[in-house]
C-alpha cells in the first residue's frame, strides 16, 4: 500500500476524523488483494468540506448506516487525473462508493465525450464487487452558470455508464440542485481547512443528503 499524502491544511480534520470511527486513509492497493470493505473514493467533498464535525460527514453518516463492522477506507483523489483515480480505487473491496467528476466540471477543460470516456474507465477500474456510482453534487451553481449545465450533462452520462454496468446511482444531482440550504455559509462553522463555509461546499443537510442518496442506492441494490 502506497502512502497517501494530502494538503498539510486538511491534515488536522482528518486526523479528527480518524478519532472518532476506524476509517483508514489509503491510496490503492493490490487489484488481488480482496478487502472485507467499503472504500470511498472522491476529492474534497469525500473528504470531509464544509461539513462541522468529522461524525456529520457524508462518509461518517454511510458508514454508520450500514450497521455492521465495515473496514472503511478513504481514498482522496483531485483534479481529473484518471491513473490516479483508478489507483485510489483498486483493491478488491467488498463495495466501492464514487463521488468524482466535480472537477471536470469545475475546470470545464473536458468535452462530453472526453467525460464519457474518463467516466466509463474510472468504473471499469473501480475495485468493488458493488461499485455505487454518484452523480454530480450540485455546489452552488445558479442555473444559468455554465458549470450548472456541465454538471447536468456529466450526470446524465454518469447515469448512462452506470446503468450500462449494472450498477447502482446515487442521484446526488437531482437530490440537491438548486437547495442553497444545502450549501455552507461563511458563518458556518468547519472541521478543518478555513473552519468556516465557503459558498460551494456542502454544510451538515448537504453531507445529510448526500448520505442518504448514497444510503438509498445500498437499499435498492441488495433489495433487487
Amino acid at each position: 500500500m502506497q502512502r497517501l499524502i494530502i494538503p498539510a491544511l486538511l491534515f488536522v480534520g482528518l486526523m479528527s476524523a480518524a478519532l472518532l470511527l476506524p476509517i483508514q486513509m489509503v491510496s490503492g492497493q493490490t487489484a488481488q488483494t480482496h478487502v472485507d470493505g467499503i472504500v470511498f473514493v472522491g476529492d474534497s467533498l469525500t473528504l470531509g468540506a464544509s461539513a462541522s464535525a468529522p461524525a456529520n460527514t457524508y462518509v461518517y453518516q454511510v458508514v454508520d448506516f450500514l450497521g455492521r463492522p465495515w473496514n472503511a477506507f478513504l481514498s482522496f483523489t483531485s483534479g481529473t487525473d484518471l491513473d490516479a483515480a483508478c489507483q485510489a480505487g483498486q483493491g478488491g473491496y467488498s463495495v466501492a462508493i464514487i463521488e468524482l467528476g466535480a472537477h471536470a466540471v469545475i475546470e470545464g477543460q473536458m468535452s462530453p465525450d472526453q467525460f464519457r470516456q474518463y467516466y466509463s474507465a474510472l468504473l471499469d477500474c473501480a475495485g468493488g464487487e458493488t461499485v455505487v456510482a454518484g452523480t454530480i453534487p450540485w455546489l452552488g451553481w445558479s442555473a444559468d452558470a455554465p458549470e450548472y449545465a456541465r454538471a447536468d450533462l456529466y450526470s446524465q452520462i454518469i447515469r448512462d455508464e452506470a446503468v450500462k454496468r449494472g450498477m447502482p446511482i446515487a442521484d446526488l444531482w437531482s437530490a440537491m440542485k438548486l437547495q442553497p440550504a444545502l450549501i455552507s455559509i461563511p458563518q458556518d462553522y468547519v472541521f478543518f481547512g478555513s473552519y468556516q463555509g465557503d459558498n460551494f461546499h456542502p454544510n451538515d443537510a448537504g453531507h445529510a443528503v448526500i448520505a442518504q442518496t448514497y444510503e438509498q442506492a445500498f437499499v435498492g441494490e441488495y433489495n433487487d
